[in-house]
């Protein structure tokens, strides 16, 4: 990781051992474009901003934008991955008290 003289640097989310793999060529391209990956937010605050999703079997999944189409609930990834999980397989009170403990404006679907 390269940091400039005066920039603090910035806090690393925990990776699970699939993404730790990823991480260094991320560094390797950061290195390539130090100014450029100055420019960029740091993933801290990015993912303070994520949805929880809770499934009934207990298991969580986080998003960083859904939308509610034909009963299903379409959500993107902080690793921008498109998924679909059906509406019924979420236990929306737990899902919506999750999200309004972060301060997020979570909507149930119509």
């Amino acid at each position: 990781m390269i940091v400039e003289e005066g920039a603090a640097p910035a806090p690393q989310p925990e990776a699970t051992d699939e993404e730790a793999a990823d991480v260094p060529e991320r560094r390797k391209v950061s290195q390539e474009a130090p100014a450029r990956a100055a420019e960029t937010a740091s993933p801290a605050p990015q993912e303070a901003e994520q949805f929880v999703f809770v499934r009934r079997d207990g298991t969580v999944f986080f998003a960083v934008a859904y939308v509610w189409e034909n009963g299903a609930l379409r959500y993107i990834t902080s690793e921008g991955l498109r998924r679909t999980v059906a509406q019924d397989a979420l236990d929306l009170a737990a899902t919506q008290q999750f999200n309004e403990q972060r301060g997020l404006n979570f909507r149930l679907p119509a």
